[in-house]
């Protein structure tokens, strides 16, 4: 049975970075839409009471969850700053034939009146995609752990399948927040973070340490952040401006619309969501991924030079990243090592 936190839904290195360069507004799709709202009505979406609901047997297995994808098309948040095509999944042809019709992508304008304010956002089949997370080199610190169980690699046993890399959380020094993979604990939990979660079984789970904890014996790895912008369909009143939104990290400058991550679920734990924004504030990455489907999302890394989203082809080689103007090399994280945490997606076989 999956635990109550699978059902509802990290974090980011609040290093101090030089002032981001001008946003680049993505570029319009291309590629084909793969959903719409007259689709969206021949195919509901499914319930999140499917997920860890008993059988009317006891003798009977688990149903496993129905998982809508692509997911349904969504209403831009504000009509004022909304562009065309906001909330209509795209295939994406960076994602290459391993992340054909597991990878879909839209945009989302969350500001009420900006135009230029966006997040990219992408959606995960996690039926047909295993989310990894894997050790840097150097961050998070350990003590335990040898250096021969923290290559910064990829696993060469996953590269043949991956899709794409992206950032882990914050630097151990601004939290010292916990992370665990494959029994190997960098960094012990702390008991209100947000935690995103990787299960035996593929689901990704995102909330409190505190609902985590629950079932962590069937958790293979997880990555804390801070407080969860979304946690069981609610929008965490921490974002909004004041100090409790200064716990999700900032420019040098004390500056807070900045480039953002994010990571969710929906309520099936069986969809991931990732966010991209450029230019946001907490609250503002949190109405994204909102809209978009999470149910619970958690924060990651921040600032220009700590975010990042690349793309892999045969090799496997970096063949592009989510947005312009991000700085990669072809081997980074399969023959590069990095010295910080990340997450890839790897196709199943």
């Amino acid at each position: 049975m999956i635990a109550p936190w699978t059902a509802v839904a990290i974090a980011a290195c609040a290093s101090a970075s030089a002032p981001s360069p001008p946003a680049a507004q993505p570029p319009a799709a291309a590629s084909p839409t793969v959903s719409s709202p007259a689709m969206d009505a021949a195919a509901p979406e499914s319930s999140s009471s499917a997920i860890g609901s008993a059988s009317a047997s006891a003798s009977a297995p688990p149903v496993a969850p129905v998982v809508l994808f692509p997911p349904s098309a969504f209403s831009a948040p504000h009509p004022r700053s909304a562009h065309p095509g906001d909330g209509t999944w795209n295939e994406v042809p960076e994602a290459g034939e391993l992340g054909r019709g597991v990878i879909v992508r839209t945009t989302v304008h969350p500001h009420t009146i900006n135009k230029f304010v966006f997040v990219t956002l992408l959606a995960v089949d996690l039926t047909k995609v295993d989310l990894r997370l894997a050790p840097g080199t150097k961050d998070p610190p350990s003590k335990t752990v040898p250096a021969e169980r923290r290559p910064g690699l990829v696993a060469a046993a996953d590269q043949p399948g991956l899709i794409a890399v992206f950032n882990g959380g914050f630097q151990a020094k601004h939290g010292g927040h916990g992370m665990m993979v494959g029994g190997d604990e960098y960094l012990p939990p702390i008991e209100q973070l947000c935690t995103v979660a990787i299960r035996d079984d593929g689901a990704v789970g995102v909330g409190t340490w505190s609902s985590i904890k629950e079932d962590v014996s069937h958790v293979v790895a997880w990555r804390q952040s801070p407080p969860c912008l979304i946690e069981k369909g609610e929008v965490n009143p921490l974002v909004r401006a004041g100090d409790g939104s200064r716990k999700y990290g900032m420019a040098i400058d004390g500056k807070m619309t900045i480039r953002r991550t994010a990571v969710g679920v929906d309520a099936t734990g069986r969809r991931l969501l990732f966010g991209f924004g450029e230019d946001v504030t907490p609250e503002l990455l949190a109405e994204a991924m909102h809209v978009s489907g999470a149910a619970s999302a958690a924060e990651l890394d921040v600032n220009w030079s700590y975010t990042k989203f690349f793309f892999y082809g045969k090799g496997p080689v970096v063949t592009s990243s989510l947005v312009p103007r991000m700085k990669y090399a072809k081997g980074a994280y399969v023959t590069e090592p990095s010295h910080r945490d990340f997450f890839y997606l790897r196709r199943r076989p």
